[in-house]
């Protein structure tokens, strides 16, 4: 169905560009330049029907199509702060959610909903949903059919015979109508259009000779007669999916609606039906796509867990290998002081010094390291936390270290999340640690630990007035090894913001900052919401 109310030229027209769009030869060889994922996100994006994937767990949009921008009204980044529940009116976001728990994620889905536009207007749509996985998330894939102008339809055409001829006429739905012996009654202008025949040609002709492929006729003709004997039907009042036939004899699948009246004793037979082989088509290649991107998954993955072990035997390396020979060197050194100090130059203390405050640098950075690797193959176990006692304990520690350093907290208490409650004790360390540290050159320190109002997702922030930093470089903040301060100002590996974001990815959330140089800084991190009945 057409979304922006065009004629039927119009629409053949979308109909004619789309099929172009579906000869476009799609490698799953990089090597072309073109990949799967580049290939369905451009069928994705081109398609004219309103199309969206959305997280299956918080219900966030994850991606939206230009259709759907132009018809809904809103932009493509004030989607992507929304979630499903707020393009529906208020009363009926409990059953949205209560809905998209019970499907089955194997399933693929079908409904008609109400949907609200930016405007406030309130239009009805078809939705059909598939089950897949976008960045690693269970999510689905939504097609929208605005199907406002045909409910109407079926609503007029119970209310009133006069307004049936109007109805038929401008109807972007084909409309069949046939008695009990089978005979078309009338037939919609998109009907001409869908099928090749024109109105005056099948008025009294049979459905079953014209529009029903052979194999399907006695079926058709069976089930005809078993409902007028009985008033049993398989097909009456449900929405499927069948093959009809062309005037030029080809095949082709439509999605159909039966409605049956009775009138001076005579029953009646209403088809609604449109020609969904775009659709069929799009389906098939969004399933091959979506095959090719498992098979390149499973590829990945294979190669991720080989780099996983190189990276365990690395770190087992790292761990055992390294700490022995840093041992000595430590240990000799102070051998060395010890023994023969009183015959060393000023200059030879100095160097040893320098050799010392080396190894421990080099001992922390294994350690960080160490703690970034096992973070980053944690098995996350959730649950609801107080992040307000977390960041308590580890002032507290901080203060016992450096009992001569006054520093403030501004403490928001309680802080819930539903979290895992060692990986968050990790990233509130290196966190707090760093507020500590470049706050150490304040005769005031503050340090203000709180969360944010959002609507999908909870943000937790840690704010200090310290050193700051300059904002042209915060894409490093978060890649390990990269410092924004000299060591000699401010000692540090460079791996603990790197193991924070590496914690919030893991439980689905992001990780930022703002700073200024000399007036502080302020990290944030989000959580997703909890569902209802979590918390």
């Amino acid at each position: 169905m057409n979304q922006r109310g065009d004629r039927p030229e119009t629409y053949l027209q979308h109909t004619h560009y789309f099929k172009f769009i579906m000869t476009i030869p799609i490698s799953t060889h990089s090597s072309h330049g073109v990949t799967p994922r580049g290939a369905f996100e451009y069928l994705f994006h081109h398609h004219p029907l309103p199309m969206w994937i959305f997280d299956s767990e918080t219900l966030r949009f994850l991606i939206v199509n230009r259709a759907a921008v132009e018809k809904y009204g809103y932009t493509e980044s004030e989607f992507l702060s929304m979630s499903l529940t707020d393009i529906r009116p208020i009363e009926e976001r409990v059953d949205l959610e209560n809905y998209v728990k019970s499907i089955r994620p194997e399933l693929a889905s079908a409904g008609i909903w109400r949907h609200k536009l930016k405007d406030g207007s309130i239009v009805m749509v078809e939705v059909t949903s598939h089950a897949l996985e976008w960045s690693g998330r269970p999510s689905r894939l939504v097609m929208i059919q605005d199907v406002t102008a045909r409910e109407k339809a079926i609503r007029d055409l119970k209310e009133s015979e006069s307004v049936k001829a109007a109805i038929l006429e401008h109807a972007l739905d084909s409309i069949v109508t046939m008695n009990e012996l089978g005979m078309i009654t009338d037939f919609n202008p998109a009907a001409e259009i869908t099928f090749g025949w024109t109105r005056e040609h099948v008025l009294g002709k049979t459905v079953a000779d014209l529009l029903i492929p052979e194999e399907n006729r006695e079926a058709h003709k069976l089930g005809l007669k078993r409902y007028l004997s009985t008033n049993e039907s398989r097909m009456i009042g449900r929405r499927i999916e069948v093959d009809a036939l062309r005037a030029d004899g080809t095949c082709f699948p439509i999605e159909l609606s039966i409605n049956s009246a009775r009138n001076n004793a005579q029953t009646t037979f209403t088809a609604f039906l449109r020609d969904i082989s775009e659709r069929r088509n799009a389906e098939e290649a969004l399933a091959r796509l979506n095959r090719d991107l498992e098979l390149k998954i499973a590829d990945r993955t294979h190669q991720l867990e080989a780099m996983n072990h190189e990276l365990e035997a690395f770190s087992y390396s790292v761990s055992h290998d390294l700490r022995s020979p840093l041992r000595a060197i430590d240990g000799f050194s102070e051998a060395l002081v010890e023994d023969c100090g009183t015959e060393l130059s000023l200059q030879a203390k100095r160097y040893l010094e320098r050799i010392q405050s080396a190894t421990k640098r080099m001992s922390l950075l294994i350690d960080d390291l160490i703690t970034l690797a096992r973070v980053s193959k944690s098995e996350i176990n959730i649950q609801q936390i107080d992040l307000s006692i977390l960041v308590t304990e580890i002032i507290d520690e901080l203060r016992e270290r450096d009992p001569n350093r006054k520093v403030s907290l501004q403490l928001a208490q309680p802080l819930w999340a539903y979290a895992d409650l060692k990986l968050m004790r990790v990233a509130f360390i290196n966190l707090l640690q760093n507020a500590w540290k470049f706050t150490s050159k304040r005769e005031t320190a503050w340090i203000r630990v709180g969360e944010i109002e959002s609507h999908n997702e909870r943000i937790f922030f840690v704010q200090d007035n310290g050193a700051g930093f300059d904002m042209t470089y915060a894409s490093k903040l978060f890649a390990p090894f990269q410092r924004l301060h000299d060591s000699r100002d401010y000692e540090g590996t460079g791996i603990g913001l790197a193991t924070i974001h590496r914690i919030i990815t893991l439980h689905g959330g992001r990780v930022w900052a703002e700073a200024e140089p000399d007036k502080g800084a302020m990290f944030h991190f989000s959580l997703p919401a909890p569902r209802a009945g979590m918390m």
